[in-house]
């Protein structure tokens, strides 16, 4: 039994590479066999891939948001014109004005952009009828009501409608004919197309919601950062810093956060459009702006370095918890646009331990070692970074709690 089981045995290994050729070969056959595809159908396969990648990308996000943006204004601004020649209107481009002037990225931020532009209008054409009746047009009554009615919208808080309102108002100074309280409401009504025009749009044709909009002005901020960070810490790692890349970046950066304002103060009115559970946690509008101040304590920190060679000690872990926190900081704008609930990082918490660690070991060993500016600028730089890190990570914790 035995001498049987095993010229068993040796019979399987000699078939093994028989059998491993034979399923090769049926596998093979059936490659053979399967359709190939049309070679059109594989450039478009090929460019729908490459479109993807681009969308995903942050330029792609950015010209893609812009795109958007500017292709509602026109469909606004073409609607506006449109209606206004078919009512026979004598300046339908007053209506276009109006609409592209008052759009904005979603319906309530062109709503918010409409008051002003009605309260602008409204004291505008007031004042210019008003003083055109009592002075008629020349210079002088041109003057007055320009300074009339800029100086009563700052008075009554309306900052924003106050150049409106003087330029409203010169033009019923200076254009009316027979009456200018009709000119002056002529003004108003297509002012108003405008605005229903913009409103129409951005309600119902490109209809946006502003936790969306959020979520992309999150996401665009994030990657604005990561490239921010990456210049500093080529600065504090190498000494090379791009000064005019970095000024540019930075003001890319605060109209991003500039708008990412506006925008959660249409969340925090309710106009978010999705359940509370699904909106972005409101911790980022506190942590996002705290990335931003870290960041530049950092550039701060490394503009003021003066040959330090302390910071040399470290660099291995310098450059990893930046290599992590860059990488941490891409995903994180990924995860907040696509609504992804759960983000691990534990590479980041990895490399912010082991560096801590070796850090609180030299402070203990070597620190008389060195001038104790150097030092106070490097443990200003490495505790500002790890703060980054740590708000990155809270971050993270929070993509799952609206």
């Amino acid at each position: 039994m035995r001498g049987k089981g095993l010229g068993d045995s040796h019979q399987e290994s000699e078939d093994t590479p028989a059998h491993a050729t034979r399923a090769a070969g049926v596998r093979e056959a059936a490659r053979e066999q399967e359709p190939a595809l049309p070679s059109s159908d594989r450039r478009q396969r090929s460019l729908f891939s490459v479109w993807k990648h681009w969308a995903a990308s942050p330029q792609g996000m950015a010209l893609l948001l812009l795109s958007r943006t500017a292709f509602k204004t026109a469909i606004a601004a073409m609607l506006a014109f449109v209606i206004a020649q078919i009512l026979h209107w004598e300046y339908p481009f007053y209506a276009v004005i109006a609409a592209i002037i008052v759009m904005g990225s979603t319906a309530g931020s062109t709503l918010t952009l409409s008051v002003q532009r009605l309260i602008g209008t409204a004291i505008g054409a007031i004042g210019g009828a008003l003083i055109a009746t009592l002075f008629g047009s020349n210079p002088l009554s041109l003057a007055g009501s320009v300074f009339l009615t800029v100086f009563l919208s700052s008075v009554w808080k309306f900052n924003e409608a106050a150049k409106l309102s003087g330029y409203i108002s010169a033009i019923v100074i200076l254009n009316y004919h027979h009456s200018p309280w009709l000119y002056a409401w002529g003004r108003a009504l297509e002012t108003l197309l405008g605005i229903g025009a913009a409103l129409l749009v951005n309600k119902f044709i490109f209809p946006s919601r502003v936790d969306d909009e959020l979520r992309r002005c999150l996401a665009e901020a994030l990657v604005n950062l990561e490239q921010f960070y990456q210049l500093v810490m080529t600065g504090a790692l190498t000494g090379a810093y791009d000064r005019p890349t970095v000024n540019a970046l930075k003001l890319t950066i605060i109209s991003s956060l500039q708008k990412s304002r506006e925008l959660w103060k249409e969340v925090h009115q309710g106009q978010a459009g999705v359940p509370r559970e699904r909106q972005v946690n409101e911790t980022w509008e506190f942590l996002i702006y705290r990335l931003w101040e870290h960041i530049l304590t950092m550039e701060h920190t490394i503009l003021a370095r003066q040959n330090d060679v302390f910071w040399q000690r470290l660099s291995p872990y310098l450059t990893q918890i930046s290599q992590e926190t860059t990488i941490a900081l891409l995903a994180l704008a990924t995860a907040v646009k696509t609504h992804k609930t759960h983000l691990p990082l534990p590479n980041l918490e990895t490399s912010l331990s082991e560096a801590t660690e070796q850090v609180q070991h030299l402070q203990n060993a070597k620190q008389m070692e060195y001038p104790i500016d150097e030092l106070l600028r490097f443990f200003t730089f490495f505790y500002t970074m790890e703060e980054v890190g740590r708000k990155l990570q809270r971050m993270a914790g929070t993509l799952k709690s609206g």
